[in-house]
């Protein structure tokens, strides 16, 4: 069963997902403005490309993450990873959002209170201010069609779930580019939740020469444990089995989350799924309470979590949050050996005399 709410999330789902005649001739509807939009996409890049619009780079070590489609990849969660293995090589890592939405600025802070997280469509705005609070190198969330900033690694994700099928461009379906902007990455990570490992590493395996860099990565994203809402200690993933749980998110990608809990031992899921970036009133959180019943389960994600704690009643039956860890397939030590270089430059830079000139790591 499958419960949805937040209009024009409900609507666009609809729309790019559905296999009926409605959503068919929805689509058709759609095929206008989608080909408009795909001609300003292309036009823009072709500026950039041929130098009319100017992308600069940063003043320190950076490394973006972006997407083709819109939402659903797991870009954050992967951001995420590579600040905190960036932390983890000693650097201070300054996050750099668009500003959209809100709460991956929050979700940020609370997974990583050691980094220094701005929110600003100004990318460069952005960084001097990430730099002028204290960060020697820079990740940036959602940034390949973001031109005009130009970090000196970038990745690009893509979901093994939702790579299939027609690549409808906006508003007729998710995607935001083709498979041509691969071209300005240095690595595809296909990012899966519920595909199969061997499906995703040939998906990775053929994305891997539209890359720049010829390097192609699997990254499964996947909940380790709960966490109350309210906070508190882990429980084990394990507390699943059996249950009957309302899978509560906003979200692009919800199906892919109920996969998830269904794959942990949850006997029945049932989805309340929003709008991405969906903000929460109490009667949401009623609605999901009273799915759930008194015996039921409400799980959330990370990203929704943020959104909740301040509406969840207290004293009423507890929300689990199953935040989502990265582990990456990395043979050939890609991954490592370009966070390895990124931390390097970050060190040459503090030592340097002069201004160094344009890096690319």
């Amino acid at each position: 069963m499958t419960a949805s709410g937040g209009l024009l999330g409900r609507a666009a789902r609809a729309v790019w997902k559905g296999d009926g005649a409605w959503a068919a001739v929805a689509r058709g509807v759609l095929l206008a403005p989608a080909a408009l939009y795909r001609g300003a996409v292309e036009v823009r890049n072709a500026a950039y490309d041929a130098g009319l619009l100017r992308s600069r780079s940063l003043p320190v070590p950076s490394v973006g993450v972006g997407n083709l489609t819109v939402g659903g990849t797991g870009k954050t969660p992967l951001a995420r990873h590579l600040a905190a293995e960036l932390a983890r090589r000693g650097c201070r890592v300054g996050i750099l959002l668009r500003g959209y939405g809100g709460d991956e600025a929050q979700e940020y802070r609370q997974a990583l209170p050691e980094a220094i997280v701005v929110a600003d469509p100004d990318r460069h705005r952005g960084a001097a201010a990430a730099i002028a609070a204290g960060a020697d190198v820079l990740v940036l969330d959602d940034c390949l069609q973001r031109r005009d900033v130009r970090p000196d690694v970038t990745l690009a994700a893509v979901a093994a779930e939702s790579a299939s099928g027609p690549r409808w461009p906006l508003p007729a379906g998710p995607w935001r580019e083709g498979l041509e902007a691969l071209r300005r990455a240095d690595a595809v990570v296909v990012t899966r939740k519920s595909a199969a490992p061997g499906a995703a590493a040939l998906l990775a395996g053929s994305l891997a020469g539209r890359t720049r860099g010829g390097v192609g990565l699997v990254a499964e994203l996947f909940p380790a444990h709960l966490l109350p809402l309210s906070g508190g200690e882990p429980a084990p993933l394990e507390g699943l089995r059996g249950k009957q749980v309302v899978a509560l998110c906003g979200i692009g990608a919800p199906d892919a989350f109920a996969a998830q809990l269904r794959a942990a031992g949850a006997q029945g899921v049932e989805l309340l799924a929003y709008g991405d970036h969906h903000a929460y009133t109490p009667a949401d959180v009623a609605a999901a309470r009273a799915a759930a019943g008194a015996g039921g389960m409400v799980v959330t994600t990370g990203k929704d979590a943020v959104k909740l704690r301040g509406l969840w009643p207290v004293g009423a039956p507890s929300c689990w949050v199953a935040p989502l860890e990265v582990r990456v397939a990395d043979g050939s030590g890609y991954l490592a050996r370009t966070l390895d270089t990124v931390a390097a430059a970050r060190t040459n830079l503090q030592t340097a005399t002069a201004t160094p000139p344009a890096r690319r790591v």
